[in-house]
């Protein structure tokens, strides 16, 4: 019989669950099993996956729930392995990113052979859930955990976040992020250094949790000859929220192939700071709001960047605008925006029966992103199979060794098609 008392729950990263599982259930006042494996299926390739037979029996105490919560672009491959160990209930997946490899384009096509119509698929930008839509995956546009607004709020002892950073006056630029390649944190820097030509007190902030220190040789270079850049490791949350708040503008030049959701921007706009992001993915989502200021992105080498003059455009037009939103307007509209308190609401079904509560067309069309031929024969391969036998097929490595050759070309592939995604809806709507 389904468990009706509490839903299941498969994290992201086994080894470090997270608090997602707690926000649920203290949000829906329901009991949340938490997979208690080691296995996970949020990897790179084929080769990591783990052994199957010890994944069935790991996942064999989830198979009596009717709902099961499953975390990353693993989700998919979860919710086959469910059903094909005789789980009948719904599956919500949360992928959290984009397709962008073999792995990932090979475990969709393997999802679809075993997916319930009252499956859920939330991910966090209209472009994203249009790619997913692409490869007949129903996915809503939506993000449950939101931003915890309790912490990301506008707040009044922000200088206390300035204080050892000896910062008492001028306009502050912040970037908050990991500090790796595709953030692309030089383009930033470029049009931010050549913005302190107009605005010779302008301070540079970047906080990061994750540090590329190879990629983040030439800051650590500038941190010796630029006074007003500062670098901010692992500030707390709370920290955060204040450098949010003392910050003039959130600036972002990141066209990264991975998140679908502008987190960083969100928490900003939630503190009553305005924020600057390429007109790329979940950015076109999150900033369409006062304090939101989209750059439009070209093509350069081939994907997708937001130009370093248009850039420095849109920082001066900010930082010299007499006519802005106060920043209690950009946090109330913000926080009724992104709060985890009401997007948490877009589990609600999670506490129904899947029977009583069919879900709803998404209302995205698909987005088409090219694929490989190789691909493309492999995935017709796969879908001859019956659908256990495509499944095991998953976990025979020789072919998918030589496949996933073409993975670069095909995150390229997406990148581009998330920009012309947005480029288009933009254009129809007179941007």
């Amino acid at each position: 019989m389904p468990n009706t008392a509490s839903v299941g729950y498969i994290p992201y990263s086994p080894s470090a669950p997270g608090v997602d599982a707690r926000w649920l259930a203290d949000a829906l006042r329901c009991d949340v099993d938490l997979f208690d494996g080691r296995e996970t299926f949020n990897l790179d390739d084929h080769q990591d996956l783990p052994d199957a037979d010890r994944v069935c029996a790991a996942i064999r105490p989830l198979l009596t729930h009717q709902w099961i919560v499953a975390e990353g672009p693993g989700a998919f491959l979860w919710a086959a392995v469910l059903r094909a160990s005789g789980f009948d209930g719904a599956v919500t997946l949360l992928p959290y990113l984009n397709p962008t490899s073999w792995f990932d384009v090979s475990v969709l096509g393997v999802y679809r052979r075993f997916t319930n119509p009252c499956d859920r698929v939330f991910v966090g930008s209209t472009a994203s859930a249009g790619i997913y839509r692409g490869f007949g995956i129903e996915a809503h546009v939506g993000e449950p955990y939101g931003i915890d607004c309790d912490v990301f709020r506008p707040r009044t002892d922000f200088r206390t976040a300035l204080e050892p950073l000896h910062i008492t006056k001028g306009p502050i630029i912040l970037f908050a992020g990991r500090a790796e390649p595709d953030k692309d944190l030089y383009r930033l820097l470029g049009a931010a250094l050549k913005a302190k030509m107009l605005f010779p007190d302008l301070h540079i902030l970047i906080a990061t949790h994750v540090v590329d220190h190879s990629y983040l040789s030439i800051v650590d270079r500038l941190l010796g000859e630029e006074r007003a850049l500062h670098l901010i490791l692992n500030p707390s949350r709370d920290r955060l929220a204040r450098l949010y708040t003392a910050a003039d503008v959130f600036v972002t030049a990141s066209t990264s192939h991975f998140e679908t959701f502008g987190r960083a921007p969100a928490e900003a706009l939630a503190c009553g700071t305005a924020a600057i992001a390429p007109r790329y993915d979940g950015f076109a989502d999150v900033l369409a709001q006062p304090g939101g200021r989209l750059v439009d992105v070209e093509l350069e080498d081939g994907v997708p960047r937001v130009r370093e003059a248009a850039l420095l455009r849109a920082i001066y037009e900010e930082l010299s605008a007499s006519d802005k939103p106060s920043p209690e307007t950009i946090s109330t509209i913000a926080r009724r925006r992104f709060c985890r308190a009401r997007n948490v609401g877009l589990l609600a079904h999670l506490i129904e029966c899947p029977s009583a509560t069919p879900a709803v067309a998404p209302g995205v069309g698909p987005v088409d992103v090219p694929i490989p031929d190789r691909w493309q024969a492999a995935l017709a391969d796969m879908q001859a199979m019956r659908p256990e036998q495509a499944l095991a097929h998953l976990w025979d490595t020789c072919e998918h060794v030589t496949l996933r050759k073409f993975d670069v070309a095909f995150r390229t592939a997406v990148r581009v098609a998330l920009a012309e995604s947005v480029r288009t809806s933009a254009a129809a709507a007179g941007v």
